[in-house]
């Protein structure tokens, strides 16, 4: 029996944990919102966050409004992105935790994967720097000469169902102790055969810290090119993560000079083998873009070995996944340090290396592995979306999201079940074509606050200054399962207000046309926190392990006002539109 002073400690940890938690997921908290109960010495803790509660309460949705005008210029394009603008990457430990070959062969994995082709899958992160390939036999002549894997062949017969994960794949940086591990030819079968099966690019980062003295020693990395040029492999390339960070994290340091060193070593190994003459090599993978040190890292390095680069690649994350908040996640102020990043990277890279493209080839919510219970969530997706949305109107060609599995900011879960920006990804994918458009936006609720003349076009240098009505324009994907005509228009919409909607009206010729409408919005009581998404308020979920659902629209008259709850996002397809630019 517990003493009754023990009953009370008890009670007090259990309120003290029930505090910590709530106030990390709602950190607006007011006392007149929260109510503690005691009942039998159980803790009950009942709080309402402010942006949830705006979500939730249908008095708030009556209340107010923000009335937004949109105009699209339709009779010319900004620019066009990589069709594999939307790409992916896995962490190298799951090779290290023998997890990636069930994953690799799981017909639902292999299906969700799918959904996102046309997409580069990347594999690298801190673990590619203690990979080293170790085939089984030293004979890679007679090694490549075996069958060829197809995993999708395997798997039209294969009942086996996922089993999950023996042991969660955690950060790969946690604990900040780091060991060298092999792959074998069996997992590069597998990863080849993977990306041809689902429809991806292949790249791969290469282990930069296999060094003799000063330099790189390519010895393994000839290893790994003679099986892939033998086998017929279509790889491309990269060396190293996050080289400027390399010391705080192992205690090595690779100076960007050393560093375009190694690039010219392993171009003259690409260029020597004809099998190698298409492959792509991509860096420095950078991280960190909001220092000075970064960017000289990366100025000194575009020097040394931009002449035998293809695309330059950088990291970037908002915010600490340990300390991350529910409201950093639609907080106009943290969003907004996107675009700054991205303009002093490409002022680097036009200045020293013109003509390059640029790729955002590591991001996410939050770095450590993202924030637990936020970048899995609904409320991730504003980061996501506004992510891509900027990145695309900034001169960006690809972006790569981390990861398409694994860790808290994965896009499909440890059960493989998709999570909700990966439905909003899928959304993206299907209805967001490459070419870029300019758009003009007027929230009248923000004109307050803020001289009008601050309401830019949404293209260059965007100054949009904490703007709560985020908009931006594509021509519409016209190989979606939508089967859209050409001249059509897609807008993608984010409504930061909290205690608005918006109520968008569309300017110009486009007034008149109907609109195909997607909004997304969360499933269940968790409101932003929900691990489920709805589209149009229907919960969305796979069919079976083979097919995904169909995304459809709901359909809009012309002249229609769109309406958007607070803390929400969408896409409005506009079939009709007839744009000018976006005429193939």
């Amino acid at each position: 029996m517990l003493t009754s002073l023990q009953r009370q400690a008890n009670m007090s940890v259990r309120l003290q944990h029930a505090w910590r938690t709530y106030f990390r997921l709602c950190p607006n908290l007011f006392m007149s919102s929260v109510v503690l109960s005691i009942l039998f010495g159980t803790v009950v803790f009942t709080a309402f966050c402010d942006g949830v509660l705006s979500y939730h309460d249908n008095r708030s949705l009556e209340k107010s409004h923000s009335q937004v005008n949109i105009e699209v210029v339709t009779t010319s394009s900004v620019r066009d992105v990589d069709r594999r603008f939307v790409s992916v990457a896995l962490g190298p430990k799951l090779i290290q935790h023998r997890h990636l070959l069930p994953l690799l062969r799981s017909q639902r994995f292999q299906t969700l994967a799918a959904g996102l082709a046309p997409a580069y899958l990347r594999l690298g992160g801190t673990a590619e720097d203690f990979l080293i390939f170790k085939p089984t036999m030293p004979d890679i002549t007679r090694l490549a000469s075996g069958p060829e894997l197809d995993i999708c062949t395997l798997n039209r017969n294969d009942t086996t169902k996922w089993q999950g994960l023996r042991s969660e794949v955690r950060n790969e940086t946690e604990g900040k102790v780091f060991t060298n591990f092999t792959m074998s030819e069996v997992e590069w079968d597998h990863l080849n055969s993977f990306v041809s099966c689902v429809g991806y690019d292949f790249i791969f980062g290469l282990n930069v810290l296999l060094r003799s003295g000063s330099r790189w020693d390519s010895t393994n990395a000839q290893l790994l090119l003679n099986y892939t040029a033998a086998r017929g492999f279509k790889v491309n390339w990269e060396l190293g993560n996050e080289p400027n960070h390399l010391q705080k994290l192992t205690n090595w340091t690779v100076n960007a000079t050393m560093l375009g060193q190694d690039f010219h070593q392993l171009r003259s190994l690409l260029s020597s083998s004809p099998a190698f003459k298409d492959s792509i090599l991509a860096g420095p993978d950078t991280t960190r873009p909001n220092k000075n040190k970064t960017l000289r890292f990366l100025q000194r390095f575009l020097k040394a070995a931009g002449s035998v680069l293809d695309a330059v690649t950088w990291h970037q994350y908002y915010i600490d996944g340990s300390t991350a908040v529910l409201d950093n996640f639609t907080d106009p102020k943290l969003l907004d340090v996107l675009g700054p990043q991205i303009t002093a990277i490409n002022r680097v890279v036009n200045t020293t290396a013109p003509g390059l493209p640029v790729w955002l080839g590591e991001t996410s919510s939050a770095w450590g592995g993202g924030a637990p219970e936020l970048s899995s969530r609904y409320v991730a997706g504003f980061m996501w979306l506004d992510k891509l949305g900027l990145a695309a109107q900034l001169s960006l060609d690809v972006v790569m999201r981390q990861s398409l599995y694994e860790a808290n900011y994965a896009l499909i879960s440890n059960d493989l079940e998709p999570l909700p920006d990966y439905w909003l990804s899928l959304l993206y994918k299907q209805l967001v074509g490459s070419r870029v458009l300019k758009v003009k936006v007027t929230d009248e609720a923000d004109v307050g606050a803020r001289n009008s003349s601050d309401q830019l076009w949404t293209t260059g240098e965007v100054n949009r200054k904490s703007a709560r009505i985020r908009v931006y324009a594509h021509c519409t994907n016209l190989n979606s399962p939508q089967q859209y005509q050409n001249g059509s228009v897609t807008l993608y919409v984010l409504n930061l207000h909290k205690n608005h909607r918006a109520a968008i009206r569309l300017g110009g010729d486009m007034a008149s046309k109907e609109v195909d409408k997607y909004l997304l919005t969360p499933n269940g009581e968790e409101g932003l926190t929900s691990r489920h998404v709805e589209l149009n308020g229907r919960k969305l979920k796979m069919v079976d392990d083979r097919t995904l659902p169909e995304l459809a629209p709901q359909k809009l008259p012309s002249n229609t006002t769109l309406l958007m709850p607070p803390l929400t996002f969408g896409f409005f397809v506009i079939p009709d539109a007839q744009a000018a630019a976006c005429m193939v």
